[in-house]
C-alpha cells in the first residue's frame, strides 16, 4: 500500500518527534499535508477504501505522540494558510495559521482584542478546538463562526454556541470533526503603540516564566477552579518543581510544566503526570484533567493514571488508542438523519484579497433522502441548494423589468447571482445553475469546461423545468434537484459540488474557496470542485 499515493501532498515514514514541540514520538506511516478543503475531502474519501487509522495535528504544540509507531495517517493542516479580511471587522483564517501571525496581522490593521495570541504556541484551528485562553483572553470571545469537515467529508459552518462549552472545553473535543477555518471578529480599533506594548508584555511574561527553556506542551493539567488555586500552585505546594522521571522533568519555575530535558519518552512524561495527578487528588483533594492531548497507542494503565479515556486495542488489550479521528476497529457511522447537510458556509472572495466580495452571503447543500429512497422515487426532490443573505444590498444588481421574476433568464450572469456547479467526481461533465433572490434562473450543461453538451447549445427551460424546483422564503432562495437529473453525475456514491456567486459589479466569490484561482476569475474548473460522499 505504501506505493499507492495519497490524493494530496504527503511524506512517508516520518519521525513524529521532529514534528511535535515535545520532541517525542514514533514514526508515522504517512504524514499528509492537504492544502485545500477539496484535497482534505479527497484524502478522507481515499481512506474509506484503505481504512487506515487517522490522527490530526496542528503545529504539535499541545500533542504528546506515543513512542509506538503510528500505522496510519497523521494529517497536518500546516499548508492551510489563508488569512483574509472579509470586512473591516471580520478576519477569516484557515486552520493552519499560527496564532502569532494573527496577532501580527491585527497589529498591522490597528485592531485590538487579539494581543494575547502573540507568542501563544500553536495554530488557530487547534486553539479553537480546545477553547484556548491566556492573559485574560479566550478564543471563544473573538470567534463568530467555525468551518469543520467531518470524517465522512461533510463541510459544515458552526455557530460559537454549538462549539464552546466552557473553560478549555468544546464539543469538537468529543467529535471526529476537523476545524478547517475560523471567522474572527475584531470591532475595536486601538493605537498600534498600545497593541505593540501589550504584545511585548505577553512575550516578556512567557520568557520570565521560562516557558521556552526546553521542549514542552505548556501547561500539563487544566486548572480546577473549585480547588481555589491554579494547578501550578498545587504542584508547587506538593514539591514537584524540578522532579524528574527519565528524560522528563517538572520545570523549576512553573510546576505545571513538564519539560523534555533530553531523550524523554512519552512514557516518562505520562508516568510523571500520573504521579502528579494522584498527589493532587490524595493530598490536595483536587481532581485535575490532563490538558496535553495524547495521540496514538499507549499503555492503558498509564493512560488511566492520567485520567485519559481510551479505546482498548483489539490485539493487545493492555494498550489503548487515544486522540484519533478514526480507527478501523470503530463501528461504522450511524445512519444519517435526513435532511443531511453536505456543504454549508460563507461565500468569500475568489482571489483571497481583503474585502474582495461582500460579506454575509451563506450557501448550503442538503441531501433530502437516502440514495436508496431517491432511486425509488426518481422525480422527487433529492438535493436542495440554498443561498441566504439578510442584506438585500448584497444582490443589488437586478435583471431589468422585462424579465419577470421567477422566469428562465438568459444572460443572467451579468447580474447579482448565486451559482451551483454539479459535476461527476472524475470531471467528465458538469451542470451549472444560477439564480437571483427574485427567482430568475438559468441552467446549463457542459461536457468539458465551457463546452456545452450536445442538445444544450441553445438555452431553454424545457430540459430542466420538470427536474428542478425553485425554493424561496424571506431570507433565502435556491433550487431542489431530483435524483433522475443528478444520477448521471453520481459515481460510486460520490458527486462534486461547487458554490459561487457574482455581485454583477465585477466581484466574484467561492465556497468552498480555492487556493490557486485563475486570473481572470473562472468558475469553470471542475478539477477544483469539492467531492463529497452521498449517503
Amino acid at each position: 500500500m505504501s506505493e499507492i499515493p495519497l490524493p494530496c501532498h504527503f511524506e512517508t515514514d516520518v519521525s513524529l518527534s521532529k514534528k511535535a514541540y515535545y520532541g517525542i514520538g514514533g514514526t508515522a506511516r504517512f504524514f499528509a499535508k492537504p492544502e485545500t478543503f477539496a484535497e482534505l475531502a479527497n484524502l478522507l474519501l481515499w481512506n474509506r477504501t484503505f481504512r487506515l487509522p487517522l490522527a490530526l495535528m496542528g503545529s504539535g504544540s499541545n500533542i504528546l505522540f506515543s513512542d509506538t509507531d503510528f500505522p496510519g495517517i497523521v494529517i497536518s493542516l500546516e499548508r492551510m494558510q489563508r488569512l483574509t479580511w472579509l470586512s473591516d471587522d471580520e478576519l477569516l483564517s484557515e486552520a493552519g495559521v499560527e496564532n502569532t501571525l494573527i496577532a501580527e496581522e491585527l497589529f498591522s490593521a490597528g485592531k485590538g482584542g487579539g494581543e494575547w495570541l502573540y507568542r501563544l504556541p500553536g495554530q488557530i484551528g487547534a486553539t479553537v478546538r480546545m477553547n484556548a485562553r491566556c492573559f485574560g483572553g479566550e478564543v471563544s470571545e473573538i470567534t463568530t463562526g467555525i468551518l469543520t469537515i467531518s470524517v465522512d467529508g461533510r463541510l459544515r459552518w458552526r455557530q460559537p454556541g454549538e462549539v464552546f462549552h466552557g473553560y478549555k472545553y468544546t464539543s469538537l473535543m468529543e467529535n471526529p470533526e476537523i476545524v478547517v477555518a475560523v471567522l474572527l471578529r475584531f470591532p475595536e480599533c486601538r493605537p498600534t503603540e498600545e497593541i505593540l506594548s501589550a504584545m511585548r508584555r505577553h512575550e516578556e511574561e512567557r520568557t520570565k516564566k521560562h516557558h521556552f527553556d526546553f521542549p514542552s506542551c505548556g501547561s500539563t493539567f487544566k486548572n480546577n477552579y473549585a480547588a481555589g488555586r491554579s494547578s501550578g500552585q498545587i504542584f508547587e505546594e506538593l514539591g514537584f518543581k524540578g522532579q524528574p522521571e527519565g528524560g522528563a522533568m517538572v520545570s523549576e519555575q512553573h510546576a505545571n510544566f513538564i519539560f523534555n530535558r533530553g531523550g524523554a519518552t512519552a512514557e516518562d512524561v505520562l508516568t510523571l503526570a500520573g504521579r502528579m495527578r494522584r498527589a493532587a487528588l490524595d493530598k490536595a483533594g483536587a481532581e485535575l484533567d490532563l490538558e496535553v492531548q495524547c495521540v496514538g497507542l499507549f499503555d492503558a494503565e498509564l493512560l488511566g493514571s492520567c485520567g485519559v479515556g481510551f479505546v482498548a486495542d483489539s490485539k493487545e488489550p493492555s494498550k489503548g488508542w487515544v486522540g484519533l479521528l478514526w480507527h478501523p476497529d470503530e463501528d461504522e457511522q450511524p445512519a444519517s438523519v435526513f435532511p443531511c447537510l453536505l456543504m454549508q458556509g460563507p461565500v468569500v472572495g475568489y482571489s483571497a484579497l481583503d474585502r474582495e466580495f461582500p460579506s454575509g452571503i451563506f450557501v448550503e447543500v442538503e441531501q433530502l433522502c437516502s440514495l436508496e429512497e431517491a432511486s425509488a422515487a426518481p422525480e422527487a426532490p433529492f438535493l436542495r441548494w440554498t443561498t441566504r443573505s439578510h442584506d438585500p444590498a448584497l444582490f443589488s444588481v437586478k435583471p431589468p423589468s422585462r424579465f419577470p421574476a421567477g422566469t428562465f433568464t438568459e444572460g443572467l450572469w451579468q447580474y447579482s447571482v448565486s451559482e451551483l456547479f454539479i459535476a461527476r467526481a472524475d470531471g467528465a461533465g458538469y451542470m451549472e445553475f444560477e439564480m437571483t433572490p427574485e427567482g430568475h434562473w438559468v441552467a446549463l450543461c457542459f461536457d468539458a469546461p465551457r463546452q456545452r453538451s450536445t442538445g444544450f447549445e441553445l438555452l431553454s427551460a424545457e430540459p430542466w423545468s420538470r427536474q428542478v424546483r425553485l425554493v424561496q422564503d424571506k431570507d433565502s432562495f435556491g433550487m431542489e434537484f431530483c435524483w433522475q437529473l443528478l444520477n448521471p453525475f453520481i459515481s460510486e456514491q460520490v458527486i462534486a459540488l461547487q458554490c459561487s456567486a457574482s455581485s454583477g459589479r465585477g466581484e466574484f466569490g467561492l465556497f468552498p474557496w480555492w487556493n490557486s484561482p485563475s486570473s481572470p476569475a473562472d468558475f469553470h474548473q471542475p478539477d477544483q470542485f469539492f467531492r463529497i460522499l452521498l449517503l
